[in-house]
């Protein structure tokens, strides 16, 4: 089933998730983030809220929310200084490749906000490098 144009934004205020990493601890983290992901932030607040506002801003795009999709069947990978990626696995990949979609991805941190935009648009015929693939990235910054 082919989607014309998907849009996901959200926003997370980063001393309330800096609140909710304390009181959640280590399984908290699990749940929410990879183990890429995590030691990529290396317990920068500021990176996993951003990271947190993209799978959200994922799921809008996707049309899908938490439950139907897990926190950690969207990773957000990426290398400093390099615009972040999206890897889909489980539900939300099979929700990409359903919709045949391609997802782009920007998101940012500034003092006590950050945020994410995703737009997922319709893949153009063949493969394409942004492909879908578990494990694979798609999107840019």
């Amino acid at each position: 089933m082919r989607t014309p144009l998907g849009v996901g934004v959200d926003i997370v205020a980063i001393p309330q998730l800096e609140a909710m990493l304390t009181t959640g601890g280590a399984a908290f983290r699990q749940l929410c983030w990879t183990a890429d992901e995590l030691a990529y932030c290396a317990g920068s607040t500021p990176r996993l809220a951003a990271r947190w506002a993209a799978k959200e801003a994922t799921m809008k795009a996707l049309g899908r929310g938490i439950g139907a999709i897990a926190p950690t069947d969207i990773e957000v990978a990426g290398r400093e200084g390099q615009p972040p990626t999206l890897r889909l696995h489980g539900p939300a990949l099979a929700a990409a490749q359903e919709q045949e979609v391609d997802l782009a991805l920007s998101m940012s941190h500034e003092a006590h906000l950050a945020i994410a935009f995703v737009v997922a648009t319709p893949r153009r015929t063949g493969e394409c490098g942004r492909c879908h693939l578990e494990g694979g990235s798609v999107g840019t910054e």
